[in-house]
């Protein structure tokens, strides 16, 4: 499976900060099993991949629910960032209605 990130999240998984990739859990992350391998594809630069084995899934319901079991850091947040300001920023990205719809994934790399 194929997935794009942004140039920062791309870094932080290559140097190896980033462990928790958190998606919406709909029909294509409905596929990853543990074991899977992901190509993760810079954004920015499409020659720029990472293949990373998935470890572990966990589902929530929230990103609230989510980002309250893992450390900032882990999901690609500055280590200072709270909950709030971690689901805000991931608004810029998924909507509360497509959150609700869905449901929420933590995919361990």
């Amino acid at each position: 499976m194929e997935m794009g990130v942004n140039p920062d999240q791309f870094d932080l998984i290559r140097a190896g900060s980033k462990t928790i990739e958190i998606r919406l859990n709909d029909e294509k992350r409905r596929r990853l099993h543990v074991g899977d391998v992901i190509c993760f594809r810079n954004v920015a630069d499409e020659t720029q991949r990472l293949d990373r084995r998935v470890k572990k899934l966990r589902r929530f319901t929230t990103f609230a629910e989510l980002y309250g079991r893992y450390s900032p850091v882990s999901v690609g947040s500055a280590p200072t960032d709270d909950i709030a300001q971690m689901v805000a920023d991931t608004y810029t990205i998924y909507t509360p209605a497509q959150e609700q719809r869905w449901g929420v994934v933590a995919i361990e790399i």
